[in-house]
């Protein structure tokens, strides 16, 4: 069972840092539209994850010169795609979300980092799932749900 859920979660995570490496190979509605169709992958693989596991204390990476250049690359290329929408957001009563390059560079971050503890402990998977929980739980979820929110009203303003 462990091995399949670390199977999805390792495709997905693959396939989403995939992408936002090749951002600038591609037009920005392209790669919209491909990380329209991985995100619900993502939040599947990442809600089938043992539940049962021990989360571990969060910490995010303190890479900070390379978290500014990925946001700005987004934020740049995205341009009025990446922003929020302030009506919706206050209609909704929800606070406002940031904007979609913010969540996709911390979804990243935290997804990569995993993928590293996958290389360097390959006989411990469980090390690379407690983070990927971890950081989930306790930082990554907002960003999914709020990207999802972004690429959903994208789609139907295209």
């Amino acid at each position: 069972m462990l091995s399949a859920q670390l199977d999805r979660m390792k495709v997905a995570a693959t396939q989403f840092c995939e992408l936002v490496d090749n951002f600038d190979s591609m037009d920005a509605d392209s790669w919209l539209d491909q990380l329209g169709e991985i995100l619900p992958g993502l939040q599947k693989a990442i809600t089938e994850l043992d539940q049962n596991q021990t989360l571990g204390l969060y910490e995010p990476a303190p890479d900070y010169d390379a978290r500014f250049s990925l946001f700005t690359k987004l934020y740049d290329g995205l341009g009025e795609r990446g922003g929020f929408d302030e009506e919706f957001d206050r209609a909704d009563g929800q606070r406002l979300s940031g904007s979609l390059a913010d969540d996709i560079t911390d979804i990243y971050f935290d997804l990569k980092r995993g993928l590293g503890l996958l290389q360097e402990n390959p006989n411990q998977p469980r090390i690379a799932l407690q983070e990927w929980q971890s950081s989930f739980e306790l930082h990554w979820r907002h960003h999914l749900v709020d990207a999802e929110r972004q690429l959903t009203q994208f789609v139907h303003n295209h």
